[in-house]
C-alpha cells in the first residue's frame, strides 16, 4: 500500500485535472484573440497643396490615395498601427495679372531693368508623396464595430512638378543710363510674345508630417475578415515649399533672351513687393476611406 506524506506538495489526481484544465483554457483562449490585422486600403479625397498668393487661396483639386497597413491589437478594443501609402496632391492658382521688375544682364553685358506683365496666369502643382502612418485605433466589440483613429505620417516626396499658363506675356527692357524703354526688338527678349504654354518642370517640395484622424464602422467578415468604410482628414503641419529658391517668376537668359524661362510662384520672388509669393505650402486631404483586413 502506497503512502502520501502530508507535507509533500503533490497535489492530488482531482486538483491536478482542474489545473490542466484552467492551463488549456488560459492556452486556448490566447491563441483565440487576434493580435494582427493586415489591410489594404483606398481613399478618395479631395486635396490641395494649401498655399495663399496675393490673398488667393489655392484651388481644392481631386486627390487620391492606396495602401497597406498592419495592426497589433493590445486588447480586444485597442490596436496600433503602421503601413505605408501612396498619396497624390494637386494644387493650382490664377492670378488675372501679374507684374514685376528687376534688375539684369542684356546680351552685351549692359545693366537695364526688366520689365514683365502676365495676363491670366495660372499655375497647377502635382505632387506624389510616401506616408509612412503611425496610429492608434479604438474599437467597439461584436459583427458591426464603430472605430475611431488618430496618428501622424511622415511623408517623403516621390515625385512634384509644376507648369504654367497665361493667356499673353508682354516684356520691356528700361536703360536708366539712356533713360529709354525699348519694347522691341523680339530678340532681344522684348515685345509681346503672345499665349504662354510651359511644360512641366521639377518642383522640388520637402518633407512632410501629418496629423491623421479617421472614423467610421468595421464590418466583421468570415474567416477572420474585416470591412472597413469611414471618412478621413489629412492635415499637413509642416511647411513643404522648396527650399531652393528659383529666382523671378519670369527670367531673363542673356544668352538667349527668346527662351524666357518660367519659375514656380511657389519658389518665386516678387521684386515689386520683396517678398514670395507664396509664404508657406502645405497639405490637405479629405475625404472617404475604404479598407479591407484579414486578422490572425
Amino acid at each position: 500500500m502506497k503512502i502520501y506524506n502530508r507535507n509533500s506538495s503533490q497535489l492530488k489526481p482531482g486538483w491536478q485535472i482542474l489545473l490542466l484544465m484552467l492551463v488549456c483554457g488560459i492556452i486556448g483562449s490566447s491563441h483565440g484573440q487576434t493580435k494582427n490585422e493586415i489591410s489594404l486600403y483606398m481613399q478618395g479625397s479631395f486635396s490641395k497643396l494649401d498655399y495663399e498668393v496675393f490673398q488667393e487661396n489655392s484651388d481644392m483639386e481631386n486627390g487620391f490615395g492606396f495602401g497597406a497597413g498592419y495592426s497589433y491589437y493590445l486588447s480586444e478594443n485597442w490596436s496600433i498601427g503602421t503601413g505605408a501609402e501612396l498619396q497624390y496632391f494637386e494644387g493650382s492658382a490664377y492670378l488675372s495679372s501679374v507684374e514685376d521688375v528687376y534688375s539684369t544682364l542684356d546680351m552685351e553685358g549692359e545693366e537695364f531693368e526688366f520689365r514683365y506683365q502676365l495676363k491670366d496666369f495660372r499655375e497647377n502643382q502635382y505632387a506624389y508623396y510616401l506616408n509612412v502612418p503611425l496610429k492608434i485605433q479604438y474599437e467597439t466589440g461584436n459583427i458591426t464595430r464603430f472605430y475611431a483613429a488618430a496618428g501622424a505620417k511622415l511623408g517623403f516626396e516621390i515625385q512634384s512638378e509644376y507648369e504654367a499658363s497665361a493667356s499673353s506675356l508682354t516684356t520691356s527692357g528700361y536703360y536708366e543710363q539712356y533713360d529709354v524703354e525699348l519694347s522691341a526688338p523680339g530678340f532681344s527678349g522684348f515685345g509681346n510674345f503672345g499665349p504662354m504654354n510651359a511644360s512641366r518642370l521639377e518642383l522640388g517640395l520637402v518633407t512632410n508630417l501629418v496629423l491623421n484622424m479617421e472614423a467610421g464602422v468595421k464590418f466583421m467578415l468570415e474567416n477572420d475578415r474585416a470591412f472597413y468604410m469611414g471618412l478621413f482628414l489629412d492635415y499637413g503641419l509642416k511647411d513643404i515649399k522648396p527650399e531652393e529658391n528659383q529666382g523671378n517668376l519670369i527670367a531673363y537668359n542673356s544668352e538667349d533672351p527668346v527662351d524666357l524661362m518660367n519659375g514656380s510662384m511657389l519658389s518665386s520672388i516678387n521684386n515689386k513687393s520683396f517678398n514670395h509669393y507664396v509664404d508657406e505650402v502645405k497639405t490637405l486631404a479629405f475625404g472617404l476611406k475604404i479598407q479591407y483586413a484579414f486578422q490572425f
